[in-house]
Formats: structure tokens, sequence, C-alpha cells
């Protein structure tokens, strides 16, 4: 049975090797991005997707964020 502190590992490794090559930038684009298609939706009377769009800016700047506290010497 694997130990799982090697697949938290592998995972982390997974994760960065993924996110190492996304431009830092690109997750505040894409959280402003995604607040502009939720203003979108919304005026549009769709309301349901309006809201779960507008849910996605957070989880970008949190990546972003993440990524940045976590490999500050690529930085």
């Amino acid at each position: 049975m694997a130990d799982p502190k090697d697949t938290t590992q592998n995972v982390q490794e997974q994760y960065f090797r993924i996110t190492d090559e996304v431009p830092e930038e690109i997750w505040y684009w894409a959280a402003l991005a995604s607040i502009v298609t939720s203003a979108l939706l919304f005026v549009s009377n769709k309301r349901d997707w309006s809201i779960f769009v507008g849910q996605w800016p957070p989880t970008f700047l949190l990546f972003g964020v993440f990524h940045k506290v976590l490999r500050p010497h690529t930085h």
C-alpha cells in the first residue's frame, strides 16, 4: 500500500508541474474574465449561470496566490 506522504508529494509535484507553465497573470485575467462573464449573464437574465460563473473568481485568485506562496523562488 502506498504511503500517504508519498501520494501527497506526487500530487503536489503534478500540480506544480502543470501550474509552473501557467504565467501568474493568467490567474488574474481568468478571474476578471469570469466577473465580466457573470455580469453579462446576469443582464441577459441567465441568473443561475451568472451565479455559477460568479463563483469562479475566488478560485482563480486562490490558485494564483497558492502558487505564489508555495513557490516564491520562481517569481
